[in-house]
């Protein structure tokens, strides 16, 4: 599989607390062109003040890229390991991570996800299909139907994470681990500092204008900063 992936800090941040993992590279900023036939390919978006989110991230993107298969119990021990790190180090308390990706072997993929960083399947090179659900406030609200949808656009808290790595709780680590079938077409993972402020459509304009390369991801958090995004971006283009 043919990779590219970009990530940029936020403005005004003094730290990209996002990572992306693609086999058994970590990469903390700029882009990376990459050939991997089995291994992960994820983005963890690092939760917590004073840089906490970055050591969260990068704790647990270490932990897989050394990693050749995904199971929750193998997730729930690096959970583990990261809340007791928070809770013994100062400045560290409540630390916390997103995460999503695939785990690419000789059988059939293995999709995880935790938090609101998303995988998307782009259908015949120019159509996103999200395949990940975003544990968010925004979305249990909908489902419990506590909130419209009409209501959307106005509701404040739209980033507010129900699930993540660490966080200073076992109630939080919710992750979905499944198969899937083999992947017949690329995939795209994001980080929410491009999909919160970008639409599919606008997405997949830009697919259709520069095509699956490192173009396309440029111009993506460039729109997403220009329609307001502050946050750590990252993205990867995988199976290009």
């Amino acid at each position: 599989m043919n990779v590219i992936a970009v990530t940029q800090k936020g403005l005004n941040k003094t730290e990209n607390e996002d990572r992306i993992i693609v086999g058994k590279t970590i990469v903390a900023g700029g882009t990376l062109f990459s050939e991997i036939e089995n291994g992960i390919i994820a983005v963890a978006d690092g939760v917590g003040g004073h840089n906490a989110g970055a050591i969260a991230s990068h704790f647990v993107a270490n932990k897989l890229c050394h990693l050749k298969e995904i199971s929750v119990e193998l997730l729930r021990t690096i959970n583990d390991e990261l809340i007791a790190i928070s809770e013994t180090t100062e400045g560290q308390k409540g630390m916390a991570t997103t995460l999503s990706g695939i785990c690419c072997t000789e059988g059939k993929p293995q999709l995880f996800s935790i938090g609101n960083t998303r995988v998307y399947l782009l259908q015949s090179r120019k159509y996103l299909k999200q395949l990940t659900t975003d544990d968010t406030t925004l979305n249990y609200l909908l489902a419990t139907g506590q909130l419209a949808p009409e209501d959307v656009d106005s509701f404040e808290r739209k980033n507010e994470i129900t699930a993540c790595f660490g966080g200073g709780s076992q109630d939080l680590f919710k992750v979905k681990v499944t198969y899937i079938e083999p992947l017949a077409a690329p995939v795209m993972i994001t980080s929410d500092g491009i999909h919160d402020y970008l639409s599919v459509d606008q997405m997949e304009d830009i697919i259709e204008e520069h095509g699956l390369n490192e173009a396309a991801c440029i111009e993506m958090i460039k729109l997403a900063r220009n329609n307001g995004s502050l946050d750590d971006a990252s993205i990867i283009l995988g199976g290009v």
